[in-house]
């Protein structure tokens, strides 16, 4: 085998509930994760070195790249003395709060494994992969998780045929002043847990109900539109709308593809999408 391809599917926050600060920095976290069908596309070869590149020429090709890191990390933990030409259609918007960096890092490290003979089990991919960012765990396996410690812990949920309908802002959000403004008390109500226990009950219209996000409030007040994006999705179907990550992607709850694809006619600039199982 000389050649791989993977698809990196983006994801979803359903709920995402951030706690205090741990030891080691981080914090700690609580969401009910979702895969999409929207997807990066990455080819991988066999090379000497690690080479990569990609179809944005505004995004880095070099080690600020989560996927570069990805390779390196493979290479290191497996002994491996080999190397990658990696290349990246883009498909998932850049800072978005849908994970786009953190999935062509797992799918990487995928590709990575099959393509020289499989060293790892998913488990350890998905362990080592923790080191890569606290989205990157989840990435691996994808599907419908809740996870918890720092995005590390994953536990798999029955999957729910739910629709979803996104609205993307470029407008750029400072991750260390969301968080600092979350520590400062801003944080906006979310019980991933309770979203869990809907989820297992197999109730998805209970746990699109349920579905919020503690940097809502902070990613509003940085980003006046996602406040009227999310109006705008509540009023054309949705059970319920919020952002994504720390934003400022604003998503749509719909029960049927046909309602998610309704919506999407009346709102400009939406792309509807369904929900994907683990790899």
């Amino acid at each position: 085998m000389k050649a791989v391809t993977e698809k990196a599917y983006a994801k979803l926050n359903l709920s995402l509930t951030v706690g205090g600060t741990l030891p080691n920095g981080y914090h700690a976290l609580e969401s009910v994760m979702q895969s999409i069908s929207l997807h990066d596309a990455l080819r991988i070869e066999k090379s000497d070195g690690i080479r990569l590149v990609c179809d944005k020429p505004f995004i880095p090709t070099d080690e600020r790249n989560l996927a570069y890191k990805g390779a390196e990390l493979f290479f290191r933990e497996s002994g491996i003395k080999g190397g990658a030409a990696i290349s990246i259609t883009k498909r998932i918007p850049v800072c978005a709060g849908l994970g786009g960096g953190s999935t062509d890092a797992a799918a990487t490290l995928r590709g990575l494994n099959r393509l020289y003979g499989t060293p790892f089990s998913m488990a350890e991919l998905t362990a080592m992969s923790a080191s890569l960012g606290a989205d990157v765990p989840f990435c691996i396996r994808g599907g419908t998780v809740y996870a918890t410690g720092v995005g590390d812990v994953l536990e798999p949920l029955p999957h729910l045929p739910m629709f979803y309908l996104l609205i993307y802002d470029k407008t750029p959000l400072s991750t260390p002043k969301m968080y600092k403004a979350l520590d400062e008390g801003k944080a906006c109500f979310s019980d991933s847990a309770a979203v869990r226990r809907a989820v297992m009950d197999g109730d998805g219209r209970e746990a699109a109900r349920l579905a919020a996000n503690s940097f809502l409030t902070v990613a509003t007040e940085a980003c006046p539109f996602i406040e009227a994006n999310i109006t705008a999705l509540l009023e054309t179907g949705a059970i319920t709308a919020t952002v994504t990550g720390k934003g400022p992607t604003v998503f749509g709850v719909f029960e049927s593809k046909a309602a998610a694809l309704l919506a999407s006619k009346k709102i400009k600039g939406t792309f509807a999408e369904s929900v994907r199982g683990a790899e």
